[in-house]
């Protein structure tokens, strides 16, 4: 994703349309004068203070017109139109913190004045202060249609990780859009992100018409081909990618779940071979291999690729698990407990599902200031068992020992979600996960086996509860149960590893800050 200060930097040739920066929000200076003459002119009269200043604007001579306004300010100082005028000067010279103090005073004399509403939304925007969106739903209560408004409140939101939000405005922002790729993808993944596949792959192919160099929208039109079921055109589309040398690894990962989906497992495998040759260090390519290794019962083949992964990522817990799960289905139950132990010690909050994942993804709740915030919604809902477990997933994240009252404060946010709603599975899940984590306390084994075998009944598919019961398993004398288990996780994997593909996120640009154009791939 690309960066705040990319993001900023590129909004002025985004919005621009031609016109001066000066201009890319406001349709034209005459706005600027609307008080004093009438909103069909272009001039203002002979007379009128603003006159020079917006000649000296039309014609980017902004040092001029910044001292004309401060001139004219000295005996006019309650003039909003010049304080407007003076903050378009300063943001001509890129004095964008002077720009945006401008015209927050312009509005304090005329809270509704659109020329100053408008500037002080886009160089909100592009300073990223917080305040940007709601000085643009202020300029969409008086324009209502601005495209303009609309594309920078959906760029917004889409980098809150906020698609439901982002797209009505993206929806009403296509007269902005039509000649920005990269404002194109963000609109396009959110299309993919509701499952409106179709539509996706419209926009990414308006995005690849403008400029056919951009990777990602190749990529991510592929993909959305793929997720229409439109394998063919998938694979058509995402073939000048294959091509390159080298391809990137989503790219050939990508091409094998299409490959495989049109039933050619050579070409799969050929891919992922590849992928795997060309960055030894992708993680997901070994595990695709021996997911597909396994669909095709060639289990030592799919052991052997994870082995030559483990060389290059040793402390890499996916590879333990997708190997045990391979070990499982050939019926070698104790390698497959010791890999699954091993994943388990490397990373003891492993996701299956990804429902955890795609909670807190943005990691945001890992701050010290989100934590606090948990902490004070937990305390003002202490009856509410999901803002209890989120407190509980949060402190999750934090490097603790078992003895810290950091610990016990999870233990504890954990164990009253389960109590106030007892259907909670991921904070069943969790508890399971804590209380394995003292492995030598027998009680703590027998709690762990209770909170895995309270989530399966609720949830027979829970891979998550299956994996920790197996490990708690193991150490009692129940142990006898473990093999029919791991046969039962990896047909759970099996066909999960099917939907994963589908799960494959959009890739966004990465812009180099200070760059205002997103660099050809």
């Amino acid at each position: 994703m690309r960066g705040q200060n990319a993001e900023r930097s590129w909004l002025r040739s985004l919005f621009d349309g031609g016109r001066s920066v000066l201009l890319c929000v406001c349709p034209s200076i005459a706005c600027l004068i609307a008080s004093s003459v009438p909103l069909n002119s272009m001039q203002a009269p002979a007379n009128s203070p603003v006159t020079e200043i917006v000649a000296a604007l039309r014609e980017k001579r902004f040092d001029d017109a910044l001292r004309m306004s401060q001139t004219r300010l000295k005996s006019a100082p309650g003039d909003f139109r010049l304080w407007t005028l003076e903050g378009m000067a300063d943001a001509g010279l890129g004095k964008e913190e002077a720009a945006l103090a401008a015209y927050q005073h312009a509005l304090k004399l005329s809270p509704r004045y659109l020329p100053a509403l408008e500037g002080a939304a886009q160089t909100s925007y592009q300073l990223g202060e917080a305040s940007a969106e709601p000085l643009l739903l202020r300029v969409l209560e008086l324009r209502p249609d601005d495209a303009t408004s609309h594309a920078m409140i959906g760029i917004l939101k889409f980098h809150e990780n906020d698609c439901a939000a982002a797209l009505p405005h993206f929806e009403k922002a296509t007269a902005a859009l039509t000649t920005q790729p990269y404002a194109l993808i963000e609109y396009g993944s959110c299309l993919g992100n509701a499952a409106r596949f179709d539509e996706a792959a419209r926009v990414f192919a308006q995005a690849l018409a403008i400029d056919g160099t951009r990777t990602p929208a190749r990529y991510n039109l592929a993909l959305s081909q793929w997720k229409a079921k439109r394998d063919y055109e998938a694979l058509a589309s995402l073939q000048p990618l294959i091509e390159a040398s080298p391809a990137d690894a989503d790219t050939l990962t990508l091409g094998a779940e299409i490959a495989e989906e049109k039933f050619d497992t050579q070409r799969a495998i050929e891919l992922l071979r590849r992928a795997i040759l060309e960055h030894p260090k992708s993680a997901d390519a070994y595990i695709q291999f021996a997911y597909l290794s396994g669909n095709h019962a060639s289990f030592q083949v799919g052991i052997d690729m994870l082995n030559a992964g483990l060389t290059q990522m040793p402390d890499e817990a996916r590879l333990y698990l997708a190997r045990g799960v391979l070990y499982g289905q050939l019926g070698d139950a104790d390698k497959a407990m010791d890999d699954l132990e091993i994943a388990n010690r490397l990373n003891p909050q492993l996701s299956f599902t990804g429902a955890a994942e795609g909670l807190l993804r943005s990691q945001q709740h890992r701050s010290a200031e989100a934590l606090a915030k948990f902490r004070e919604a937990a305390k003002a809902h202490p009856k509410d068992a999901f803002t209890q477990y989120l407190l509980a997933e949060a402190l999750s994240g934090e490097s603790k020992t078992q003895d810290s009252a950091e610990f016990r404060e999870e233990v504890a946010a954990a164990n009253r979600a389960v109590q106030l709603d007892t259907t909670l599975v991921a904070a069943h899940d969790l508890l399971a996960g804590l209380y394995l984590e003292d492995a030598q306390n027998r009680k703590a084994i027998e709690q762990s086996i209770r909170e895995s075998e309270a989530a399966l009944k609720i949830d027979p598919v829970d891979e998550q509860a299956l994996y920790h019961l197996m490990l708690a398993l193991r150490k009692t004398d129940r142990k006898g149960e473990v093999p029919a288990l791991i046969h039962r996780l990896a047909e759970l994997r099996r066909a999960a590893q099917s939907d994963q593909g589908q799960k494959k996120r959009y890739q966004i640009y990465e812009v180099p800050s200070g760059n205002g154009d997103p660099p050809a791939n």
